[in-house]
Protein backbone atom coordinates (compact mmCIF):
# COMPACT_ATOMS: atom_id res chain seq x y z
CA UNK A 1 0.00 0.00 0.00
CA UNK A 2 3.08 2.21 0.87
CA UNK A 3 3.93 1.99 -2.67
CA UNK A 4 0.95 2.74 -4.16
CA UNK A 5 0.91 6.17 -1.95
CA UNK A 6 3.65 6.59 -3.44
CA UNK A 7 3.08 6.26 -6.88
CA UNK A 8 0.12 8.37 -6.50
CA UNK A 9 2.11 11.27 -4.79
CA UNK A 10 5.03 10.99 -7.78
CA UNK A 11 1.75 11.08 -10.71
CA UNK A 12 0.58 14.21 -8.35
CA UNK A 13 4.16 15.51 -8.36
CA UNK A 14 4.36 15.26 -12.06
CA UNK A 15 0.59 16.94 -12.56
CA UNK A 16 1.93 19.57 -10.35
CA UNK A 17 4.68 20.22 -12.39
CA UNK A 18 3.33 20.46 -15.88
CA UNK A 19 0.85 22.89 -14.50
CA UNK A 20 3.07 24.96 -12.74
CA UNK A 21 5.29 25.06 -16.42
CA UNK A 22 1.91 25.58 -18.06
CA UNK A 23 1.22 28.77 -15.75
CA UNK A 24 4.70 29.71 -15.43
CA UNK A 25 4.71 29.55 -11.44
CA UNK A 26 8.54 31.36 -10.95
CA UNK A 27 8.05 30.79 -6.98
CA UNK A 28 8.47 27.90 -4.29
CA UNK A 29 5.51 29.23 -2.52
CA UNK A 30 3.08 28.67 -5.53
CA UNK A 31 4.61 25.06 -5.67
CA UNK A 32 4.49 24.23 -2.02
CA UNK A 33 0.64 25.75 -2.27
CA UNK A 34 -0.19 23.62 -4.84
CA UNK A 35 0.97 20.51 -3.61
CA UNK A 36 -0.58 21.51 0.05
CA UNK A 37 -3.82 21.84 -1.89
CA UNK A 38 -3.69 18.29 -3.61
CA UNK A 39 -2.83 16.38 0.02
CA UNK A 40 -5.74 18.10 1.75
CA UNK A 41 -7.47 17.32 -1.37
CA UNK A 42 -5.96 13.80 -1.96
CA UNK A 43 -7.14 13.30 2.62
CA UNK A 44 -10.80 14.17 2.03
CA UNK A 45 -11.45 11.77 -1.18
CA UNK A 46 -9.65 8.78 0.99
CA UNK A 47 -12.21 9.72 3.61
CA UNK A 48 -15.11 10.64 1.73
CA UNK A 49 -14.59 6.94 -0.39
CA UNK A 50 -15.20 5.71 3.14
CA UNK A 51 -18.54 7.68 3.97
CA UNK A 52 -19.67 6.62 0.73
CA UNK A 53 -19.02 2.78 1.32
CA UNK A 54 -20.43 3.32 5.05
CA UNK A 55 -24.21 4.89 2.67
CA UNK A 56 -24.01 1.95 0.80
CA UNK A 57 -23.60 -0.14 3.82
CA UNK A 58 -26.88 1.16 5.50
CA UNK A 59 -29.28 0.40 2.41
CA UNK A 60 -27.70 -2.93 2.49
CA UNK A 61 -28.56 -3.50 5.93
CA UNK A 62 -32.75 -2.09 4.83
CA UNK A 63 -32.81 -5.30 2.71
CA UNK A 64 -33.83 -8.32 4.32
CA UNK A 65 -31.80 -11.33 3.35
CA UNK A 66 -33.89 -13.06 1.12
CA UNK A 67 -33.92 -10.14 -1.25
CA UNK A 68 -30.38 -11.69 -2.20
CA UNK A 69 -31.76 -15.41 -2.56
CA UNK A 70 -30.86 -15.36 -5.79
CA UNK A 71 -26.62 -15.37 -4.51
CA UNK A 72 -25.07 -17.62 -3.16
CA UNK A 73 -23.36 -17.72 -0.24
CA UNK A 74 -20.05 -17.35 -1.61
CA UNK A 75 -21.99 -14.19 -3.38
CA UNK A 76 -23.60 -12.45 -0.52
CA UNK A 77 -20.51 -12.63 1.54
CA UNK A 78 -18.22 -10.48 -0.85
CA UNK A 79 -20.86 -8.44 -1.68
CA UNK A 80 -20.62 -7.77 2.08
CA UNK A 81 -16.91 -7.30 1.92
CA UNK A 82 -16.56 -5.37 -1.17
CA UNK A 83 -19.78 -3.27 0.61
CA UNK A 84 -17.69 -2.23 3.62
CA UNK A 85 -14.26 -2.47 2.93
CA UNK A 86 -13.22 0.66 1.86
CA UNK A 87 -10.90 1.43 4.26
CA UNK A 88 -7.74 0.81 2.17
CA UNK A 89 -8.80 3.72 0.01
CA UNK A 90 -8.76 5.88 3.26
CA UNK A 91 -5.34 4.91 4.29
CA UNK A 92 -4.34 5.54 0.70
CA UNK A 93 -5.39 9.13 0.41
CA UNK A 94 -4.22 9.60 4.02
CA UNK A 95 -0.82 8.50 3.04
CA UNK A 96 -1.20 10.10 -0.38
CA UNK A 97 -2.35 13.40 1.36
CA UNK A 98 0.76 13.19 3.97
CA UNK A 99 3.44 12.74 1.89
CA UNK A 100 1.91 15.89 -0.39
CA UNK A 101 1.41 17.99 2.39
CA UNK A 102 5.57 16.56 3.43
CA UNK A 103 6.68 17.60 0.28
CA UNK A 104 5.07 21.24 0.35
CA UNK A 105 6.51 21.91 3.97
CA UNK A 106 9.88 20.49 2.52
CA UNK A 107 9.82 22.59 -0.54
CA UNK A 108 9.02 25.84 1.31
CA UNK A 109 11.68 25.55 3.52
CA UNK A 110 14.79 24.28 0.78
CA UNK A 111 13.66 26.62 -1.53
CA UNK A 112 12.38 29.99 -0.01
Amino acid sequence: MLGKAILITVMVGIVIGIIGRLYKWNTSIAYSNAFFIAGCLAIIAGASSRLGAGEDWKTFQLFSAESFRHMSSGERAKFIVDTSSPIHLVILGGTSGVLLILISWLILKLFQ
